[in-house]
């Protein structure tokens, strides 16, 4: 029984590495089940490159650090972060699906989500530079940004598309 446990989990952390490195190598373009409207859908991908590179570094935070993990709090606080991230830019991606994906918040949604996606990016960074076990964090950030960091944040146009929102549009800045 501990033999199929172990390996079971042998082959999980396996193929969360082959899904960290097929979707960061895509930006998450092959995620086919996210669900949601061509503009959903993105962010969906794109959040579900993230939780996979989040999967991953988690995983193998534990496995290296064991319960020493716990007393390293600035590493937990950055997982912590990316796992945080994650939910609030989900949320926002179900919240704007929710609502009809309306024109006066389209701004507000990718602004958020962009911003959440660069938080979750800088989080697992930090916590790959952190990571005791330097051999496995190098191939952990081959796996996880195979590429480099993807996601920048919300560029200009799109926080004027935000201010102009705010400003103009007594409807959407109310939601």
């Amino acid at each position: 029984r501990f033999d199929r446990a172990f390996f079971g989990h042998v082959g999980f952390v396996a193929s969360t590495a082959a899904r960290a490195l097929l979707l960061g190598l895509t930006n998450g373009r092959l995620d086919r089940d996210a669900p949601g409207s061509a503009q959903t859908r993105r962010a969906c991908q794109r959040l579900g490159r993230a939780s996979a590179a989040f999967a991953l570094v988690s995983d193998a935070a534990m496995a290296t650090l064991g319960g020493e993990l716990k007393r390293r709090e600035k590493l937990t606080g950055r997982l912590a972060d990316a796992l945080a991230w994650l939910y609030l830019g989900s949320s926002v991606v179900k919240r704007f699906a929710d609502a009809g994906e309306p024109e006066s918040e389209r701004a507000f949604a990718l602004w958020a989500t962009e911003h959440a996606l660069a938080e979750i990016d800088r989080a697992l960074d930090g916590a790959l530079r952190n990571l005791p076990a330097r051999p496995v964090a190098w191939v952990l950030r081959a796996l996880v940004f195979p590429l480099g960091l993807r996601a920048h944040g919300p560029d200009d146009a799109l926080g004027s598309a935000v201010a102009r929102a705010l400003l103009g549009d007594e409807r959407a800045r109310d939601a």
